[in-house]
Parts: structure tokens; C-alpha cells; sequence
């Protein structure tokens, strides 16, 4: 009896210990709410996306998502659009975890949008780094209950809950959320390093863990059915790769082939070998901001309105100029 009664006092000391836990973390949760910042200003999804908004797009993926809204990118991308746009990228290679959780929370919030377009780089779809053990994703984002609870739901790791819990410290959160580059889309790529694209490609198989594919491929099918559910279409795009034969591709070319052709809401178009000419880029990875001017108009404008893209053959963007101050037309496709 004293064992059972032992058991029974134990049971429910940790029961009122959860519960009060619980009501402290309701305490801090949402408190941030009424801190909005412009997009041109801030990181964060949560402090930009508002409540009970509607856009017309969305865009989800990685930092080469997210850099068509850096430098004032932004506007340029919604007057191309002609749309109020919602940028959910995260830099720090987010992945398809992270893109699924900032989504559900975007229409846990009352937001709407009419077509979301994920632009999508092959190794989030293989590495353990760009979805939960990613730490980069929410450290520029105010605590949420419902966020913790699904990290914990969806089997983050200890030390990625952890990190998160500490956002609840944070006060300056437009100091936090800044851009750490400021300016870099103005930049262009002077050349393409054939030897730092081979070490960028030996970076990302070292990262490839077996297995991931399978773990992390359904999160595909979670983001379709959070569209569908909440009445948008959701097109893939796979972005243009200068690094040739990328390791990946044709299994995610698959999967997003089948995505679309199983389901009326989803679409996918794959741009691996699109637009490679130095000087829509930065770096060698990201466009900059002539790259982002071209790929709104003859990527993203098309698909947007339920047309394929414009890459024919020779494609012309009119930001860029050949030595007389002319529009020059590039190769899109090799």
C-alpha cells in the first residue's frame, strides 16, 4: 500500500509540476504579437506575416529563397508579381521540416494565400542539417507553444527545443532578426570556379546521411495536404544548380513528378540546368539582383499565372546590358 500510495503522490506532484510549466510557457508565448516588422528589415516570418492576411503568393525554400526579399528585393518581386507576396524562405539552408512548420503556423494564424511556390534545392531532401538539426531557422523567431509542441511532435532534437526555449529572453528583436549581409544581391559573380564548385559538391555529400530520403521526402506530401486544406496550389521549382550532375536530383525530380501528377493543386518545374550565365549570381549559389529581376519575370510571373516558364532558347533580361547599354539576351538553357 505505501509503494502504491508512493506512486500515486509521485504521479501527480509531476502532473502539477507539467501543469505549472505549461501555464509559464502560456505566459510567454505570443507575447511578441504586436511587434511588426517590414520584411525589408527583419529575418523573422513571425514578425512580418501578420494575422488573418491574404496573399497572393508565397514563397518557400532556402536562403535562395529567401534572398528575392533582401536589399529591397521585395517590392521589385511583387511589382513583377503583380501580388502582395509572403516570403517564408529561411536562410541557414531551412529545409523541408522547417518549411512545413513555418507554413502551419503562417495559416494557424488566419493568413491565406492563393498559390505557394517552393523553390526547391535537392539536398534538403538528404541532410539531417538543413531540417531538425537545422539551427538556424528559429533563432530569429519569437516563442510560440504551438511551435515548441510541434518541434517536440515532430522529433527535433533536445538541443534544437532547447535553443528555441531561449528565444523567449529576446527583447530587441529588430537587432536579432537583422540581416547579418546587407548588400550582397548588388554584387556579381566574376567567374564560375569550376574547383569551388567540387568542393561545394564533396560539402554537400558529406552531409548525405543514409536513409534520409525516406525520412524526409514525405514532408512533401505534408505541405500539399496543408495546401489543399487551406484552398492553395503549390507549384516546385527546382532551382537552377552550377554544379553539374549534383548528386540527388533524379530522386527528387521523381518524387515532385509524382507529387504533381497525383494531385490537381500541385505543379513542378525543374530548372537544375537553367540560367547559368555568371551574372545573374553573387556567389555560386545565389542569384543576385539582376538573376532575381530576370527569374520573376520569365520564372515566376509565368508560373504564377498557370503558364510554363520563358526559357526557350535565349531569354531577354533587360537588366542586363551588353558594353553599347543594350538589352542582351543569355542563354536560359544550354
Amino acid at each position: 500500500m505505501q509503494i502504491k500510495n508512493f506512486f500515486i503522490k509521485a504521479a501527480a506532484f509531476g502532473l502539477l509540476n507539467a501543469a505549472i510549466l505549461a501555464c509559464v510557457l502560456l505566459f510567454f508565448s505570443g507575447r511578441n504579437r504586436d511587434v511588426h516588422l517590414d520584411i525589408d528589415a527583419t529575418e523573422s516570418n513571425l514578425l512580418m506575416m501578420g494575422e488573418n492576411r491574404h496573399y497572393g503568393v508565397a514563397i518557400l525554400g532556402t536562403s535562395r529563397g529567401r534572398v528575392l526579399s533582401r536589399d529591397g528585393n521585395h517590392r521589385m518581386l511583387e511589382a513583377i508579381l503583380g501580388e502582395r507576396v509572403v516570403n517564408l524562405s529561411k536562410g541557414g539552408g531551412g529545409g523541408l521540416m522547417p518549411a512545413e512548420l513555418h507554413l502551419s503556423y503562417f495559416y494557424s494564424r488566419g493568413n491565406t494565400v492563393d498559390h505557394i511556390i517552393y523553390l526547391v534545392d535537392p539536398w534538403v531532401f538528404f541532410s539531417s542539417i538543413n531540417n531538425e538539426n537545422n539551427d538556424f531557422f528559429l533563432r530569429d523567431e519569437p516563442f510560440e507553444l504551438s511551435i515548441l509542441w510541434k518541434l517536440i511532435t515532430d522529433g527535433y532534437p533536445p538541443d534544437r527545443i532547447f535553443s528555441y526555449l531561449q528565444m523567449i529572453a529576446v527583447d530587441d528583436w529588430a537587432a536579432v532578426s537583422r540581416y547579418a549581409g546587407p548588400g550582397l544581391t548588388e554584387g556579381t559573380l566574376r567567374f564560375i570556379d569550376r574547383k569551388k564548385l567540387e568542393e561545394a559538391r564533396a560539402y554537400y555529400l558529406e552531409r548525405y546521411g543514409k536513409g534520409n530520403f525516406e525520412r524526409y521526402s514525405p514532408f512533401v506530401d505534408r505541405i500539399d495536404a496543408l495546401a489543399k486544406k487551406h484552398g492553395s496550389r503549390i507549384t516546385y521549382v527546382m532551382l537552377p544548380i552550377l554544379i553539374p550532375d549534383f548528386p540527388g536530383i533524379a530522386r527528387v525530380d521523381q518524387k515532385l513528378k509524382e507529387a504533381a501528377a497525383t494531385a490537381t493543386h500541385v505543379g513542378y518545374y525543374n530548372l537544375v540546368t537553367a540560367m547559368h550565365d555568371r551574372r545573374l549570381f553573387y556567389d555560386h549559389m545565389h542569384f543576385n539582383k539582376t538573376g532575381i529581376a530576370c527569374f520573376a519575370k520569365n520564372v515566376l510571373r509565368p508560373i504564377h499565372h498557370g503558364e510554363a516558364p520563358k526559357l526557350g532558347g535565349k531569354v531577354t533580361c533587360p537588366e542586363i546590358r551588353d558594353a553599347m547599354g543594350r538589352s542582351e539576351a543569355i542563354e536560359a538553357l544550354p
